[in-house]
């Protein structure tokens, strides 16, 4: 009947890229399974060569369903203030004068997080997760969580917008700057959390040379990960799929770094330098 695949097509279940040895491609663990599918069931004239084939992935039918991660308290925790808007009045009369101030500027909250454990489909991953607790509490814009694409960097942005409005009086012979300044937070977390995997994955074989369609092969996806658990070991040799209640879970660990505005104050200074900070 031919054979499997040879120790060179199947030595590594390990993602592609990445930052971690503890990520799993799932696709590599379905295509052996497909495979030994594929041999056992083949007609004469297929190829028995893996180099032969082209294998065709469909994961629409698999849901990766996350549970409520627990989050590390916050790290290191910095704080960062910047100009977004400056604004210089010259009265050189002797007289006072009233100028109107009106800005609106934006910033952008900011969500760099990278997996360090769990599983990709090729190079996707497509999680989103709830964001921690004192992040959902504020007006960064995560409340709906935060997206994981991939196994590499990845970065989740939301804008944010900032406004003063007000009446300066500048007095004669006077010169009065207006500054529009953001204060931004940075806190670092690690994460952690249970992935259940559910549904069924569909691979199609085709001929490579002529692209001539062969057989399709339907793996429900808990079935392949209990049997394949022993392939999800990380570095540590703990297994990190387990059954529970008959569905298939998949460990996921990782880091999330959030960087969003807190405040903002608009400072005058006038004649002398004295400043008067008017929080908004």
């Amino acid at each position: 009947m031919g054979h499997c695949c040879s120790k060179q097509d199947i030595e590594t279940y390990t993602a592609s890229g990445g930052i971690s040895k503890n990520i799993v491609d799932l696709q590599n663990v379905v295509k052996e399974s497909a495979w030994k599918r594929y041999i056992a069931s083949r007609e004469q004239d297929f190829p028995t060569a893996v180099k032969k084939v082209r294998l065709d992935f469909d994961w629409t039918g698999v849901k990766f369903i996350p549970e409520i991660l627990e989050y590390s308290d916050p790290g290191t925790v910095k704080y960062e203030s910047n100009i977004l808007f400056e604004s210089v009045f010259k009265n050189n009369s002797n007289q006072e004068q009233h100028h109107n101030l009106k800005t609106e500027q934006n910033t952008t909250g900011t969500c760099k997080s990278s997996i360090t454990k769990g599983y990709t489909t090729g190079f996707n991953v497509g999680l989103t997760l709830s964001a921690p607790g004192d992040i959902l509490g504020t007006s960064a814009g995560f409340s709906k969580g935060f997206s994981v694409e991939n196994t590499f960097a990845n970065e989740d942005q939301r804008k944010m917008t900032w406004s003063a409005e007000g009446v300066l009086l500048v007095e004669k012979n006077s010169e009065l700057t207006a500054k529009l300044q953001i204060t931004e937070k940075q806190s670092s977390y690690t994460f952690s959390t249970k992935v259940a995997v559910k549904g069924e994955v569909i691979v199609k074989f085709y001929e490579r040379k002529n692209n001539k369609y062969l057989m399709e092969y339907r793996g429900p996806i808990r079935t392949i990960l209990i049997q394949k658990k022993d392939k999800f070991t990380d570095t540590n040799g703990q297994i990190f799929v387990e059954d529970i209640n008959g569905t298939a879970y998949v460990k996921v660990e990782g880091e999330c770094i959030f960087k969003y505005g807190i405040k903002q104050e608009v400072i005058i200074t006038q004649n002398s330098n004295e400043k008067q900070n008017v929080s908004t």
